[in-house]
This record gives structure tokens, sequence and C-alpha cells, in this order.
């Protein structure tokens, strides 16, 4: 299970000197900065990511939780990366609800709530065989309002899904969760500014993914670099 702050990170270095058990988010959108420079996970192809990924995995020998973003397509292309990544060593592996290809600083949109619930089931299948949790992140609070959050994580639970990311959600909406009776079992990406790392904290969910806060450090040292 997901607990407390997790690492975002794509770097080997960084990796290698977390804790063994530490479970560590290998981001898409982090990588794409990293090795394109540009802020849009969509960038990164499926074959690219497994790539990268398996090395890391091959190197690091860590918890690793993959960054599916939305499958990579449709349905099956949801089940074919579940399996390529489970057999690279992800011991996680996270899927949103955008339109594929999915993006970063905004989103590219939301999928209806039939065709997530039918990819999650698919990456399910397809990760039957792996010691591999399937973790859903929902982003499109913005498009499909909160009455809707609550329908997908509700759909999901009943999937026997137990651990869920919401993203992109304000404090106040992730104050109505923390009344739920389900949000031990959610986690909070800070893909953007709308909820500080700070708050975060205070608000106590399962786990934090602190996307936003790594990607300012990272341009916080590269801006130091360049001041030389």
């Amino acid at each position: 299970m997901l607990k407390g702050i997790i690492p975002v990170s794509v770097s080997a270095r960084l990796i290698r000197n977390c804790k063994k058990s530490t479970p560590v988010f290998v981001s898409g959108r982090l990588l794409s900065l990293m090795t394109l420079g540009r802020d849009n996970e969509g960038l990164i192809t499926r074959r690219e990511y497994l790539q990268y990924f398996t090395t890391l995995s091959i190197e690091t020998d860590a918890v690793l939780i993959a960054d599916g973003q939305t499958g990579f397509g449709n349905e099956l292309s949801a089940r074919m990366t579940v399996e390529e990544l489970g057999n690279a060593g992800a011991k996680y592996l996270v899927i949103n609800d955008q339109i594929w290809p999915s993006t970063s600083v905004k989103i590219s949109g939301s999928i209806a709530k039939k065709i997530f619930i039918n990819t999650v089931k698919a990456a399910i299948y397809g990760a039957e065989d792996y010691n591999l949790q399937v973790v859903p992140k929902l982003e499109g609070i913005n498009e499909y309002g909160y009455s809707e959050l609550l329908n997908r994580i509700q759909a999901l639970l009943q999937l026997g899904i137990t651990q869920i990311i919401v993203s992109r959600s304000n404090k106040s909406d992730v104050l109505k969760l923390k009344q739920t009776a389900f949000f031990n079992h959610l986690g909070i990406a800070l893909d953007d500014r709308a909820i500080s790392f700070t708050e975060a904290r205070e608000l106590k969910p399962s786990f934090i993914l602190p996307v936003r806060q790594t990607i300012d450090q990272i341009e916080k040292a590269d801006n130091e670099i360049l001041s030389f």
C-alpha cells in the first residue's frame, strides 16, 4: 500500500539513495521534461517509457510506480501496457482518465466513465500474472465536477480497487472528500498549484505525489547552474 510522501523521480542515482522499501513514482511528465525539455507527458511513447523504466528497474532494483498515462491508447493498449511494465518490474501502475494522449500542464480532456472503467478492468486483467497493483488517477474534476468524481471513485471501489489518486482538485473539494467513508483509499497528486504541499500534508490523505514541487526543484537547480 502506498503511504506518506512518495518521491517523484527519473534519476537512478536518487532512486538508489532512497530506502530500499520506498516506492518511487517514475513520472512520464518528468521524463519528458528531462529528455525533451518539454512539460508534456504525451510526447513520450509507450515504447520509450518502457525502455527507460526497464533500465531504471534493472539498475536500481527498487519499488517503482509506473506511469501508464491513459494506457497509451484503447483498452487493449492499456492491457499491453500493464503486462509490459509488470514484466519490467513495476509494483504499482497509475492509469488516468484523460483522453489519450495525456498532457501535463492542462489535461487533454476526460474520457467517459464507462470507457475509463473498462480501461481499468483491462489493466486489472493484465496485472493478474504480476505482483502489480493498479492505481487509477482521476484528473478531470474541472470538466465533470465533484459529483462525477464521487461516482468514479465509487465505481472504482466496486471493482476492487484499493487506492485511487485524485488530482487537480482544490482544497475545498478535498475537504469534502475527507468527510467521506472512503477517504482512506485516496491519495493526492500535486500536478498543479491548486493545493500547496503544506495544505496537502494537513489534509492527511493516504499518500501524496509531489509532482509540481519536484519540477520546481529541478527548475531551481537548472537556474542555479545557468548562473555560474
